[in-house]
């Protein structure tokens, strides 16, 4: 017998083997050229719902290999991929969008009235790519309007027990006004991951949390974002936001708002934002405002409702009003900031009591408001 034959042979008993060994339920792919073993049940999609369920480790490569239908998800030679389906990652699953398979990940909607989107419940990595939403009639991304009433593609991190991680990427022109399809959205979960050097342009929020912690988000730009650049929200906790720009997008820079506490905001920039450059709201307590830098907003820095939080550190240059406090806001502490040709230094409202604020460096400043109400 030949050495080729001597191969197959044992290819086929390990097959014969294998079969014996696992779930009926499951189907081996075995080639006696290109030996692969995969079981491709953990990728189920279900036609009438338009849904693909992960329930293992896969990429859009494997996904296409189970699924093995171009209207669902086509990829051409470059690694552009066009998803026409909602994709749900269950938990103890991983889904990894990267660049050894894509380039660009391209999502369509289901119909003019609901979006596809991407659900992960385990984890994720998304790395070295760009995803955004996708018209295939008119061959481009979906545009907005100003009341985000156009329904888009989004992707929601919904009770995730893992990470879901996104690095070096570009996501953009997704989401809209609906909660939670405002666009990138850690809803319940995904504690832990991390945020880093991507840029997030044309969403409805580059970045938006409720009840999670523990999230880095680091070195990213966030411009043109038709809400937030970056939301933590309601109950969000423990997050870091650091050395990001965010610019141009059309509410506030970035933001916490609705019982967070234990958020940092350190040496970010922020200008041209459409009503202030960084904010605490609305209960954000026990939190740090340190070494940012705000020009032309029209605040630059703003404390309302929100108590025991610290603001130092910070350049604030050519902003309507440097600092605002204002709402029920007490015992903040607001103190070695820099604030440069603004229309008002720093702007207290007789509402917000018992903060200490002092030591600031304040020049040509047009109209000086009280310093203190203590």
């Amino acid at each position: 017998m030949s050495i080729k034959n001597r191969i197959v042979t044992r290819i086929l008993l390990f097959a014969t083997v294998l079969s014996l060994l696992l779930p009926s339920s499951s189907l081996i792919l075995i080639s006696a050229q290109n030996v692969s073993i995969g079981v491709i049940h953990c990728v189920n999609y279900d036609p009438n719902l338009r849904i693909i369920t992960i329930t293992c480790n896969t990429n859009l490569s494997g996904i296409y290999s189970a699924i093995n239908n171009k209207s669902v998800l086509e990829k051409d030679p470059n690694g552009v991929w066009i998803l026409n389906a909602t994709i749900i990652v269950n938990p103890q699953s991983k889904i990894n969008i990267n660049n050894t398979d894509t380039s660009w990940l391209k999502i369509q909607n289901k119909n003019a009235k609901e979006p596809n989107f991407i659900s992960i419940s385990g984890d994720a990595k998304i790395d070295h790519v760009k995803i955004t939403s996708w018209n295939s009639l008119f061959n481009d991304t979906i545009k907005q309007n100003v009341n985000g009433s156009i329904p888009r593609p989004y992707i929601i991190a919904n009770n995730a027990i893992g990470n879901v991680n996104i690095s070096n990427s570009e996501l953009a022109f997704l989401g809209y006004n609906s909660y939670p399809s405002n666009g990138l959205v850690y809803k319940y979960g995904g504690n832990g991951s991390s945020i880093i050097n991507n840029t997030y342009h044309d969403m409805w929020d580059g970045f938006y949390s409720d009840h999670v912690g523990f999230i880095a988000i680091k070195n990213n730009v966030y411009y043109n974002n038709l809400r937030n650049g970056i939301d933590p929200h309601s109950g969000s906790h423990d997050i870091t936001v650091s050395g990001n720009l965010a610019y141009n997008n059309s509410a506030f820079g970035i933001i916490c708002s609705e019982n967070c506490s234990n958020i940092l905001f350190d040496n970010n920039i922020v200008h041209d934002n459409g009503n202030a450059g960084i904010i605490f709201s609305d209960n954000t307590n026990n939190s740090l405002i340190k070494k940012n830098y705000a020009y032309n907003e029209k605040v630059g820095i703003s404390i309302f409702s929100s108590s025991n939080n610290k603001v130092f550190e910070n350049l604030l240059k050519s902003s309507g009003r440097g600092i605002f406090i204002g709402g029920n806001s007490s015992d903040n502490h607001v103190y070695n900031n820099s604030i440069v040709n603004n229309r008002v230094g720093i702007d207290l409202a007789k509402s917000a009591k018992n903060n200490i604020i002092g030591n600031n460096n304040m020049q040509n400043i047009s109209f000086s408001k009280p310093m203190s109400n203590i």
